[in-house]
């Protein structure tokens, strides 16, 4: 709630840094407090998939354009989610390599996020600015009377939708390798977690 009802500037500052801290502060937990159990990146995937599926459900619902990036937000934390999570038990099943790849997906992702959330909260700023509305309903043919903030919104909007060649895409492939390639290399447990996060995970990035 606290992002829609913000002024812009204050909302990017959110989404981009505040949200960040919390996926610091994590990261720095499992790294240099704790050696992380394989139970733990159960937990943190299951609650990464959980936020993915649920904030891009939400999302899809909203009008009001700043909710929609707010929710939105909640999506793509669930995504940084899952690849932490992804890291950690593929650490605990002794395939480095994977859980490198993975752990740099998320935090590729967090900087990424940083960026065109940025972005999409500051040209929607203009927009609400410019139209006295934040329902999008009502907005339509602004690609004519904002074509600057128009052509930057999508490449921002390109972006979270992770659409190739920008950075949102290059983020999100690398989580998915790491899910391609470890599915083959795990127990029947951990493949039925995986066979169950990775097409929620799909479906989410679709």
């Amino acid at each position: 709630y606290a992002h829609p009802a913000s002024p812009s500037p204050i909302s990017a500052l959110m989404s981009g840094v505040m949200l960040k801290v919390a996926i610091y502060g994590l990261i720095r937990f499992l790294l240099d407090v704790f050696t992380p159990d394989l139970w733990w990146g159960f937990l943190i995937l299951a609650a990464g998939t959980a936020s993915a599926v649920l904030g891009i459900i939400y999302a899809l619902k909203e009008h009001d354009i700043k909710a929609m990036l707010a929710y939105s937000s909640i999506e793509n934390i669930g995504i940084i989610f899952i690849g932490i999570g992804l890291s950690v038990i593929l650490t605990a099943v002794n395939l480095p390599v994977l859980a490198e790849i993975s752990l740099l997906g998320a935090l590729f992702h967090a900087l990424n996020h940083a960026l065109f959330k940025s972005l999409l909260f500051l040209t929607s700023g203009s927009v609400v600015h410019a139209t006295h509305t934040r329902d999008i309903e009502h907005m339509g043919g602004l690609s004519h009377v904002m074509p600057y903030t128009s052509a930057l919104f999508f490449v921002g909007a390109v972006a979270i939708a992770a659409l190739p060649p920008l950075n949102g895409f290059a983020s999100e492939i690398l989580i998915f390798i790491s899910f391609f390639s470890s599915v083959s290399a795990v127990d029947p447990l951990l493949k039925v977690v995986m066979f169950i996060c990775l097409p929620l995970f799909a479906l989410t990035s679709a």
